[in-house]
This record gives structure tokens, sequence and C-alpha cells, in this order.
């Protein structure tokens, strides 16, 4: 019996290079499972358009969504255009990419290719009114010694405030540590203000072996215990 399809879904972006990422990601998750239909979808901005993908299968498929955070796109815009797709086509949504540990592990990578020792780190993501996802994402922040949150959207705080608020509990140097699956313009903006304070950034968590780990791991779940969309 043929294996669902993995679809992955992204946001999608104005930005060629949050789709680029995408592309390469999907890439990485074809290399790790070359027997399955591996297809890349957006849910605006970008193309292909998830609709558009939906709407030329049949039998099964399971949607990976690539979001670190399980909010409003996870909970209420995915499932909404799920609900509309073709009646041949059974869906099942597996669960967000999340603060799974290989992902933290990426993270910390790449505030260590920086080459810094035992910096403070701010750990900057896309805000969401879902003070709970805001939470799991505080939360993430205690993978370093020294460390704060800062989110790009709909937070007063600032990276300025972050960092004073390091120094004051001993931090000597300090670097922005980004909670982003690719490069975009909300994280060029974190790292114009950042630059602006001479401190680095790290890189975003990029098209990974270990983030496609985490999708295939994701689709692997779904399949064996099947939550079906409504249609």
């Amino acid at each position: 019996m043929r294996s669902p399809t993995l679809i992955a879904v992204a946001h999608g972006s104005r930005d060629p290079r949050f789709a680029e990422n995408a592309r390469r990601l999907v890439g990485q998750t074809r290399s790790l499972r070359p027997d399955l239909d591996v297809r890349l979808a957006f849910l605006e901005l970008s193309e292909p358009n998830l609709g558009d993908v939906l709407g030329h299968l049949s039998g099964d498929a399971v949607v990976v969504p690539l979001l670190l955070s399980d909010a409003y796109h996870a909970r209420i815009d995915l499932p909404t255009v799920l609900s509309s797709a073709p009646p041949g086509l059974r869906v099942t949504q597996a669960a967000v990419l999340g603060a799974d540990h290989r992902l933290l592990q990426l993270a910390r990578r790449r505030v260590i290719e920086l080459g810094i020792d035992n910096p403070g780190v701010i750990l900057t993501a896309v805000g969401s009114s879902d003070s709970t996802a805001n939470a799991r994402t505080r939360a993430l922040a205690a993978q370093w010694a020294l460390s704060t949150t800062v989110f790009a959207t709909g937070d007063s705080t600032s990276l300025t405030d972050a960092a004073d608020a390091l120094r004051a509990c001993g931090a000597t140097e300090i670097v922005v540590a980004p909670w982003f699956l690719s490069p975009g313009l909300l994280l060029d903006r974190v790292r114009a203000e950042a630059a602006q304070l001479n401190m680095p950034v790290a890189a975003p968590l990029g098209p990974d072996r270990l983030v496609a780990e985490v999708v295939v791991e994701r689709y692997s779940a779904a399949v064996l215990a099947p939550v079906p969309v409504t249609h």
C-alpha cells in the first residue's frame, strides 16, 4: 500500500530567501525518505499555495507544519485550509516542529559558531497572541545559563532592555540567537537593531538535516496515530 504523501507546509513570505530555505529543507527531507512523495506548500505569499497542492492529490496525505510554535497558524489558519481539501483526499495534520531537542541542539550550535565563549544569549522569536505559546518559547532560553527572550513582534521588550538585564546579571558579551527556521524580513529587522548595539546575531536554524529529521518524525507519528481533518 502506498504511503501517505508528506506535505511540508510553511507560512510563506514576500522574501525569496524564505521559500528557498523551505525548498532546501524539503530536499533534505526527500534524502531521508526517498520512498515518500514529499511536496512543499505555503499558506500564503509564496508558491505553490497549499490549496492548489491539495487539489492535485488523492488518497492519503500528512501535512507537517514547518512551524516552531503551536499557535494561530497551526491551530486556525492551517486547519481552515485543510477542511476544504478535495473529498477524495484524506488529510492528517501532524504536530508542529516545536521545541524538539534536535532543534534546540541546532540553535545552540548556531550560537557556538559565533566563536564567543559563554555569552549572554537573547533568544529572539516571532511573538504570538497566544500567551501559552510565548511561555513555551521563553522556556527555551533556559538552555543557556545566562539568557532572556525578546519577541520580534507584539512585545515591548527591546534588545537594549534585554541586553541591560543580562549585563546586570553578569554577562560581559551578548549574542542574539534567532528561533527562526530561515532568514527573512523580520529577522533582518532584528539584525539591524542588533548591529546598532554591536551585538552579533547567530544564523537561523536553516535547512539543516536535523530539521529534516524532525519533519520526518512528525510525519511518522501522524501516520501511526492519524487524526483525519474534518471536511
